[in-house]
């Protein structure tokens, strides 16, 4: 059995990173192989590999004879970014969507809803209560919409902070107003994988065939009283989620 291609497969992964990180632009082309040789000390036969790995999962076009082209055929969005830090005046999406070289956009509805069974033991509260709901569609522009994302925030929160009923939350959003009445934040989130239901398919303009990333995340204060729940459905093709974690326990 031959033995796995760890150099090119490493190779792959740098790239990736710094075009997800915005060090190369969406339709610009890579260095040359020889260029990238030379840049990461490794001979052409690995580069060319890593090219090939690019190509594979959608971040590069390779063209022989012409080379590799950043997001021709689908590019790579951080779809999860690290949502306990704010930067400038955004977290999470928006900040990897610009990191990544685009620009993102967020259409939100704000609206009371009763608990159904899912939000209520996600809350930790009475199936029915009345919770806040915040639905967002979240898209880069030019590419379409990439994730929903609905928070479900409890009513003493919303009473403390009656800005989480504006559609616009101000710099950093409804996290960023939390830790500023003396909140200290904790999140927990859970992933899982399945084909998109009818009205996703729709939202998020997709086929039945293209998978779907469901996440759950629960937001705890520092006594681990749950403040929120966040629902996050994101298009699986063509996007990675990335975690931060501190050394803290």
């Amino acid at each position: 059995m031959p033995r796995p291609p760890v150099k090119a497969q490493s190779l792959a992964d740098a790239l990736a990173a710094r075009i997800a990180d915005g060090g190369f632009a969406t339709g610009s082309w890579l260095p040359s192989e020889r260029e990238l040789a030379h840049e990461y000390s490794a001979d052409r036969s690995t580069v060319r590999r890593a090219l090939r790995i690019l190509g594979d999962r959608g971040i590069v076009s390779v063209t022989s004879g012409t080379g590799a082209r950043v997001g021709s055929d689908g590019t790579l969005h951080r779809a999860a970014d690290d949502v306990t830090q704010q930067v400038g005046t955004w977290r999470g999406f928006h900040i990897s969507a610009t990191k990544s070289g685009h620009e993102a956009y967020t259409e939100t509805t704000v609206t009371d809803v009763t608990a159904d069974l899912p939000v209520a033991q996600g809350l930790g509260v009475p199936t029915g209560t009345l919770v806040l709901q915040r639905a967002r569609r979240q898209g880069i522009i030019g590419d379409g919409c990439v994730q929903l994302s609905t928070s479900y925030i409890r009513q003493d929160v919303a009473d403390e902070l009656p800005i989480l009923r504006e559609t616009d939350t101000g710099p950093g959003g409804m996290y960023s107003r939390m830790e500023e009445i003396g909140y200290r934040l904790h999140f927990e989130e859970t992933v899982t994988c399945r084909l998109p239901d009818e009205r996703e398919q729709k939202q998020l303009e997709i086929t039945p065939a293209q998978p779907v990333l469901v996440l759950w995340r629960r937001c705890y204060d520092q006594h681990g009283r749950i403040l929120d729940l966040t629902h996050r459905v994101i298009v699986g093709e063509h996007h990675e989620l990335v975690y931060r974690y501190d050394s803290t326990t």
